[in-house]
């Protein structure tokens, strides 16, 4: 489990609320799985407001020479305390990787990189090129764990997507465009442009299913209209 520093204040945590922070912590750990533990530390204050009758505080991420401050930081109960503030941190260290990465792939930006973050993208590599070849092979679980930091870019896409097309995003209707993107990149996987991105590509997939589906609906309603 991830190390890190809880202070309360005119609080306590119930089973409930070290339940969803132990959620929190496990999520936060593996997206921080190549990163060098030491270089790793998570500050967390929560200190209940009795007049708001809300709690407030902070949770700060240290990762790599970088601060990661959660920006939303009051809620009602413990546990919604919790979510926001870790989705937030979440989001921010997305972001955060996402930079190293294109940093790490333009030569001369490269070189002004820490040896810390030049180590975490060569292991990052490392385990994309692993888990590349196995969801080749016909691994499934290799597939989803290789997309799996895309999927929240990739859920506001479609969403974005859905709304540009006149259609309401639900999360039933995103969760059914995503399924059937992520059905049809793992069986196409190697016919994947290698100058593309992987969350490029997926969302080009994700675009070009949700334009499909709006011409098989106009043809269908078109169908359906009686001749004047």
């Amino acid at each position: 489990m991830l190390n890190y520093h809880l202070t309360t204040e005119r609080c306590e945590l119930g089973a409930a609320d070290r339940q969803e922070l132990e959620k929190h912590l496990r999520r936060l750990e593996a997206q921080l799985r190549h990163v060098d533990p030491d270089l790793v530390e998570l500050d967390l204050k929560i200190e209940r407001h009795a007049r708001r009758d809300e709690y407030r505080g902070s949770v700060r991420l240290f990762v790599i020479s970088q601060v990661l401050t959660a920006k939303r930081n009051a809620a009602p109960t413990i546990r919604a305390f919790f979510k926001q503030a870790f989705d937030d941190i979440e989001e921010q260290l997305r972001r955060f990787k996402a930079k190293l990465r294109r940093e790490y792939a333009h030569e001369r930006k490269r070189a002004s990189l820490s040896s810390a973050a030049v180590r975490f993208r060569e292991r990052e590599l490392l385990e994309e090129r692993e888990l590349l070849d196995r969801a080749l092979a016909g691994d499934r679980q290799a597939f989803e764990q290789l997309v799996e930091a895309e999927l929240p870019g990739l859920d506001r896409v479609i969403t974005r997507a859905l709304a540009e097309a006149g259609r309401q995003p639900t999360s039933e209707e995103v969760q059914h465009i995503l399924a059937d993107v992520l059905t049809f990149a793992f069986r196409e996987l190697a016919r994947k442009p290698a100058r593309w991105s992987l969350g490029g590509w997926l969302a080009w997939l994700a675009r070009r299913e949700i334009a499909r589906e709006a011409r098989g609906l106009a043809v269908a309603q078109s169908a359906e209209r009686p001749e004047s």
